[in-house]
């Protein structure tokens, strides 16, 4: 469970700073004091009371809400996949991958 609290307290994070929102912003959104909002942050608590709230506030279903499959692994790891991936992707998802890349700058 304390891995689950800290990922999703990592993907919580991940959502309220993509919606340009402080912790307090996100606070009074979901009806809950902004200590509270720290501690699901650093995964110290699970916002079981609140956690319908927290994915309205922020614009995203349940479901997204435990989409932390990428918050797993660290930079060096998903550079080397990355890497290692190339060897074998096809040409049309090469150039699929080059706009995306591309459009990043």
């Amino acid at each position: 469970m304390k891995d689950i609290k800290k990922l999703l307290g990592k993907r919580i994070k991940e959502l309220r700073k993509e919606k340009n929102l402080s912790q307090d912003q996100l606070s009074e959104l979901v009806g809950i004091d902004s200590r509270s909002i720290s501690h699901i942050e650093n995964g110290d608590t699970f916002p079981s009371k609140s956690l319908l709230e927290i994915a309205k506030a922020l614009n995203v279903s349940l479901p997204e809400l435990f989409e932390f499959e990428h918050l797993k692994y660290d930079a060096k790891y998903k550079k080397n996949y990355i890497v290692k991936s190339l060897e074998i992707i096809t040409d049309s998802d090469l150039d699929l991958l080059f706009r995306i890349t591309k459009s990043l700058k």
